[in-house]
């Protein structure tokens, strides 16, 4: 058995990093063209920047972890997150492995053949390293080293905030299993995070005072309160949902699972969605709804899909014929609706490829080297994180880019350029074409169209008379 697990696991992984591999070096996407990208940028300039170790939107944590990776450039990136998304479908199949489970190396494999979550492996996001961190404290625990894993756990609300849901999971477990000494385990990565950042933010109150989205209301709206209940679909596609809901049937029905499945498992999967459920409905902490949020718990829910399909399995017990049927033919089903033409599967013509507004960026690059204008001697003022990538410009260095708002453009000089397009300037900054040519006396040096997936991508190079 031991060695079989080991095959297995070594099959999975091998063939998963090969394929990502593959991927890395064949497209240039970046799964998402806004925040993927700016994490990326912060963990670039991280070392020319040393605040940004302690930048809380960035996530400090994912940021030191990811910064070595980062400056091979984007696909260091990838690579990054190919590593951790590896390592926690490793660590959820030896979880499994711990639990009693059988087939537990299949663990690994409902991990991987999750479509959005595959696709969210070729990005700058934050989520994997998570879900890495979240299931290897599991794994210690598992392991019989709770307070090693209680430490990891404090690390987690520098990934993500959410971690520090996990944490109020965690916090619960041991007080429900007597451990009360290793509750001050808790605070480790507040207090690390705290005094390594005081001098940067001026004070050790920043870990609280410095969360971007500790805020009562959201700009984003609010939804439907089964809206993630219904995201959770296009997250992990039709048959890791019916393995994850009788997995978790299974466990209220028999009744026969160790604590830390309950409180760490169940209980983790169930705090993280309970929570992005209310945020979203009530309309709080500037939840946007993202579908993409989910994949930073995909490991618990491979955990509890194997338990799903050991539950479906258990059906035709003492039919070796039969289980060995259902066996194969679920994970072939796992394994293959990926590549089905669904809306829930992975997109395979555009999920690795750049979106129509990144092709714009490459196009107003182009455009500015010809037109002579030096991305070294001038200020750009723009809001899309990718055209920092194309146009080679440090995206923290305020006399080479600035953030194009209202402030900023106070600040213009003549000669400087603003290039301007219909997503960021305008959703996240608020800021017009027309306010551009009225208000400051831009002219338009050029424009750039192309239709998206979505809508109509445009960018406008403006620049500042001499």
């Amino acid at each position: 058995m031991q060695d079989s697990f080991k095959k297995g696991i070594g099959i999975i992984l091998a063939a998963f990093l090969a394929a990502g591999l593959f991927i890395i070096f064949r497209f240039d996407g970046t799964a998402d063209p806004g925040d993927s990208v700016q994490h990326y940028l912060i963990a670039r300039y991280a070392f020319e920047h040393p605040r940004l170790f302690f930048d809380h939107w960035g996530k400090p944590f994912f940021v030191l972890l990811s910064a070595p990776f980062a400056q091979l450039g984007f696909a260091g990136m990838k690579l990054f997150n190919l590593l951790a998304a590896a390592g926690s479908a490793g660590l959820a199949a030896l979880c499994c492995r711990r639990l009693g489970y059988a087939h537990a190396a299949a663990a690994a494999l409902l991990f991987i053949c999750a479509p959005f979550s595959f696709e969210l492996v070729f990005s700058g996001l934050t989520e994997h390293l998570f879900g890495l961190l979240m299931v290897l404290a599991v794994y210690l625990a598992l392991s019989g080293r709770t307070a090693w894993a209680a430490a990891l756990v404090s690390f987690l609300p520098f990934v993500r905030s959410e971690g520090l849901v996990i944490m109020g999971a965690w916090g619960l477990y041991l007080l429900a299993q007597r451990q009360w000494k290793l509750l001050p385990l808790l605070l480790i990565g507040h207090a690390a995070y705290a005094l390594a950042g005081a001098w940067t933010h001026g004070g050790p109150l920043w870990v609280f005072s410095k969360i971007p989205y500790a805020t009562p209301g959201s700009i984003y709206g609010s939804g439907k309160l089964l809206h993630f209940a219904d995201q959770l679909f296009y997250v992990i596609g039709p048959v890791l949902y019916a393995l994850l809901v009788l997995g978790m049937l299974g466990m209220a029905i028999r009744r026969q699972a160790k604590a830390e499945e309950w409180w760490l498992v169940l209980g983790g999967f169930l705090a993280y969605f309970a929570a992005h459920t209310a945020f979203w409905y009530l309309g709080i902490f500037s939840s946007m709804g993202l579908k993409r949020v989910l994949v930073a718990v995909m490991p618990l829910i491979a955990i509890l899909a194997l338990r799903g399909l050991n539950f479906v399995l258990s059906w035709a017990e003492g039919r070796k014929g039969l289980q060995q049927a259902l066996l194969t033919l679920i994970l072939a089903g796992v394994l293959l609706f990926p590549f089905t033409k669904n809306k829930a599967a992975v997109d395979w013509q555009n999920a690795f490829s750049l979106d129509a507004g990144q092709e714009l960026a490459q196009d107003v690059a182009a455009y500015i080297r010809e037109a002579g204008i030096r991305a070294d001697g001038t200020t750009f003022f723009f809001s899309h994180p990718y055209l920092s990538i194309t146009l080679g410009v440090d995206y923290f260095r305020p006399e080479r880019r600035r953030e194009l708002d209202p402030a900023a453009l106070q600040s213009l000089k003549p000669g400087d350029v603003v290039i301007w397009e219909n997503w960021f300037a305008v959703v996240d900054k608020g800021v017009s074409l027309e306010a551009l040519q009225d208000q400051y006396g831009l002219q338009v040096l050029r424009t750039f169209e192309r239709q998206g997936e979505k809508r109509k991508e445009v960018f406008v190079v403006l620049q500042a008379a001499r």
